[in-house]
């Protein structure tokens, strides 16, 4: 298989052994809707100065510091039609010595009035409400094998999402295609999964299309392993090769880091259920426009560096391991993100 053993990124396939550490989920662009047109972003267009400068400001510095602590990729789970043009990637890879594993695939359907979304029209990009399984499998393989928008920057994942315990028709429809697309070309399926029971759904699913578990990571589940039960069910999983993503792992807030307690306990019990090699982190930290004009989100600042100028040394402070930190940032994704049948 073409790149077997490879993780595409932005500048070409690159040996596991060149990642580093590796957080697993973040955005680095995500211009999901045009708030002065009040329109949704239906395609990707050549990034403007304006906010080329922006990212060059406050984003690229902060990524030439995640490699003083051995981060040296990132994976941005932003799908079409919302990352940057695919040329800037190998920009930010120059500019900062990280490497970029950019996504094909769907974001889930979201509610009308959450972020952006006023109308049904809006819930989902309309490429997947009016295409085929067929037509999506060949679009999201076709961004992995040969390039996106003919240039030959390739995607290196396929991302997902899902609203709600079960998934919508437009949801199961984008899962069918990017299973057929992950079989084909090897590279692993990233999941948006909030909801408990999400779990479940999406990997039945892909289970069912034939896809290899050991393929699939389920993401944002930080509340479905701090849950004694929900854990239980996700061990299970993992038994059966699936890997889970905590996110949003800010250290701040009236509880302070004191809140994160439980998950870095349920990362003991998974380690200690001898399924450790199942967990991977990220942050989540987005510069996007899902709710106002574009600009950094989510995580406090500083962007990217926050995993680890505050989230680990945090968990550190409660009982995280270097043996355990070790496998969720560097074993782990090295063993999830080249490309395998």
């Amino acid at each position: 298989m073409r790149d077997a053993g490879k993780v595409i990124t932005a500048c070409g396939p690159v040996e596991p052994e060149a990642l580093g550490r590796v957080t697993m989920h973040e955005h680095l662009h995500a211009d999901i809707y045009d708030w002065d047109r009040e329109k949704l972003i239906l395609e990707e267009k050549p990034i403007t100065e304006e906010r080329r400068a922006l990212l060059e400001k406050e984003a690229f510095p902060f990524l030439k510091r995640c490699t003083e602590h051995g981060c040296r990729t990132l994976v941005d789970v932003s799908p079409p039609p919302w990352r940057a043009w695919p040329t800037f990637y190998p920009e930010v890879t120059a500019a900062t010595g990280m490497h970029i594993v950019l996504s094909t695939g769907a974001y889930r359907e979201v509610e009308i009035g959450k972020y952006w979304v006023k109308t049904s029209e809006d819930v989902i990009w309309p490429t997947i409400r009016n295409s085929s399984v067929e037509e999506l499998a060949e679009l999201f393989t076709r961004e992995i094998v040969e390039g996106i928008h003919g240039t030959d920057v390739r995607a290196g994942a396929i991302k997902l999402g899902t609203s709600a315990p079960e998934l919508t028709a437009a949801e199961t429809k984008a899962f069918r295609a990017a299973a057929r697309a992950q079989k084909s070309t090897g590279v692993h399926i990233t999941t948006h999964c909030t909801q408990k029971g999400a779990e479940s759904s999406q990997l039945a699913l892909l289970d069912e299309e034939g896809v290899d578990l050991a393929r699939v990571v389920i993401g944002h589940t930080a509340g479905h392993l701090v849950d004694p039960e929900r854990r239980a069910v996700c061990l299970d999983w993992m038994r059966r090769g699936a890997s889970f993503l905590p996110t949003n792992l800010r250290i701040d807030g009236e509880e302070g880091p004191e809140r994160w307690r439980p998950l870095v306990e349920a990362i003991h019990a998974v380690f200690d259920a001898g399924l450790g090699g199942h967990l991977v982190l990220g942050l989540d930290c987005a510069f996007g426009s899902e709710s106002g004009p574009f600009q950094y989100v989510i995580i406090p600042p500083p962007p990217f560096l926050y995993m680890f100028t505050h989230t680990l040394p945090a968990f550190r402070e409660m009982g995280l391991t270097p043996e355990e930190e070790e496998a969720l940032m560097a074993a782990n994704p090295a063993r999830i993100l080249p490309v395998r049948r």
